[in-house]
């Protein structure tokens, strides 16, 4: 039921007391029981821990340890404080934790997830295979929003730990802008007494960036709306007097807007003249450090017109110089340019791992802040030995214009590939929205075996919908789920056959899972001149009211 499987399934947790780096005795953790959630402070000795749905705080000391309990209104399967539900877990913070302590220690902000007017949803849990106690499967409820039925509702709060007399403090969403069917995106400290959030209303097109003090009032207001998609809400990065934050902005071309980084002034709580530091047709994909002693800002993007790689740049603070690509002109072992890269710095960013994870096998070096290489981490020598052993397909990347917008096209051909011949075609689509399915990193796959073993003609395809070719392309698909994809996938393949005689069309098929699985039923669907003559269609949503 929950995929990230983040229930702690031991009987009890044990913390030892250190005194002269010697371990001394053990202290057990509410009595034995199954606990869902436990943090350590970022200063001392105390932790907090989720038990049955509340939150306790438990203090260490020699002379005795104190346990408080924060909250009281917990509900198993109901109202959850500190950790997420179902819902939030998997689709909203992709993380088990609900629970924020402030950079000193001192304060505790937690939501709480209220499921009453949350629907049921029934599964059957089969048991332990072969066993005798298992042979009927139990019935398990479990609270699970689906489309037009009532989402949990959440509420945010921030308690002050040194205080055993203080009470939880409610910082109120702004229902005003986003109303009350609103999603808590994220939660960050900004400082020692400040929270920030992101709240969105329910179809993401509108946010509220907002700042809290620790007695509840707003402090700043940061609003946000898109009014030809949806949003991707993010938090912001406070450096000095400069505060950095991911939006979509016009790129100068004919895709549209870009994720950019928009650089504001922090003056009076509030973000003022804001300076797109990274313009024209790149998307930025995360910012990874920020070095303020030299100004610098690093970040992962892909190349103006090249939406398959992902690069480690840098630009400054101040805006003055356009950004310089850190990666790009670095080789791989086989000599081919480094298209797909990321890279992991140090605290004071004086040094950084830089690992290049495309088109080759993996290499991860280590560079100083003037970015000469000190050591080589790893080359995956083995690796790049028995690939070596290996017959690989053939790479022919390209685009493929239809209906206004250039898809991306990757053909993996047979290592013998012969253009007097005749091969088969499998198309793999996924076309969820803002994904892509053809990168430059490093995989093997299961086309791998297709085209060597099978001698099959491989083919992925990014059609309208798809990410990092500016926000006209990615917003086609918009409440349109099922349609400009569909068409878009069934048109390149048919310009494939007609384009290249060594396509067989007769022997064309299309697969895919998940989304790929509907996208691949609706295809067959809507398939009108029977361009695919068979299909796979894996795990596919059959109908979105089930969702």
């Amino acid at each position: 039921i929950f995929k990230r499987a983040f229930f702690f399934h031991r009987k009890k947790i044990l913390v030892t007391k250190i005194v002269l780096y010697i371990y001394s005795t053990f202290e057990e953790i509410a009595n034995e029981a199954f606990i869902s959630l436990a943090l350590w402070s970022p200063i001392g000795s105390d932790l907090v821990y989720v038990l049955d749905n509340d939150i306790y705080h438990m203090t260490f000391n020699r002379s005795q340890n104190v346990v408080r309990r924060l909250t009281t209104s917990g509900e198993p399967g109901i109202i959850y404080n500190g950790i997420p539900d179902w819902v939030y877990e998997e689709e909203v913070f992709g993380s088990p934790t609900a629970t924020w302590y402030s950079p000193d220690g001192r304060y505790l902000a937690f939501a709480t997830f209220n499921d009453t007017q949350v629907k049921d949803m029934a599964i059957f849990h089969y048991g332990i295979p072969g066993s005798l106690e298992d042979q009927y499967p139990t019935e398990v409820r479990i609270k699970y929003p689906k489309v037009g039925t009532p989402n949990p509702t959440v509420t945010l709060s921030v308690i002050d730990l040194t205080d055993p007399s203080s009470e939880a403090v409610t910082l109120e969403a702004p229902v005003d802008v986003v109303t009350s069917d609103n999603v808590l995106y994220n939660v960050n400290w900004w400082n020692q007494t400040h929270v920030i959030t992101t709240w969105t209303n329910r179809v993401q097109n509108q946010s509220q960036l907002t700042m809290y003090n620790t007695q509840g009032d707003i402090k700043l207001v940061f609003f946000d709306e898109e009014t030809e998609g949806w949003l991707q809400p993010n938090i912001p990065i406070k450096t000095g007097n400069y505060v950095l934050y991911l939006r979509r902005e016009d790129s100068g071309t004919s895709a549209g807007r870009f994720r950019h980084i928009d650089r504001y002034e922090y003056k009076d709580d509030r973000f003022i003249k804001p300076v797109d530091l990274t313009p024209g047709p790149s998307e930025v994909h995360t910012i990874l450090a920020v070095d303020s002693a030299r100004g610098r800002v690093y970040y992962l993007a892909t190349a103006p017109g090249e939406p398959t790689q992902r690069n480690l740049y840098s630009v400054p603070l101040d805006g003055s110089q356009e950004p310089t690509c850190i990666s790009c002109e670095l080789l791989t072992p086989e000599g081919n340019k480094c298209t797909y890269a990321t890279a992991s710095f140090s605290s004071q960013r004086s040094f950084y791992a830089l690992t290049c994870a495309g088109p080759d096998p993996t290499t991860v070096t280590i560079y100083d802040e003037n970015h000469q290489p000190v050591s080589t981490w790893t080359n995956n020598d083995l690796t790049r030995k028995l690939l070596s052993r290996k017959l690989m397909p053939k790479q022919k990347d390209f685009n493929i214009t239809v209906n206004g917008y250039d898809c991306r096209v990757r053909l993996l051909l047979p290592p013998d590939f012969d253009e007097n011949k005749s091969y088969p075609l499998l198309v793999f689509v996924y076309a969820g929205p803002n994904s892509a399915r053809i990168t430059d990193d490093h995989k093997i796959g299961y086309e791998h075996y297709f085209t060597t073993s099978r001698d099959v003609v491989y083919a992925r395809i990014d059609a309208r919908g798809s990410a990092y070719k500016g926000s006209n392309m990615l917003f086609e698909i918009y409440r349109k789920l099922g349609t400009v994809e569909v068409e878009d996938t069934i048109a390149v393949t048919s310009i494939l056959q007609k384009q290249y005689k060594w396509i067989d069309a007769n022997r064309t098929g299309v697969w895919g899972w998940s989304y790929g699985g509907f996208t691949t039923g609706m295809v067959l669907a809507q398939d009108a001149n029977s361009v695919f003559k068979c299909g796979i269609s894996v795990a596919p949503v059959t109908s979105w009211i089930y969702y």
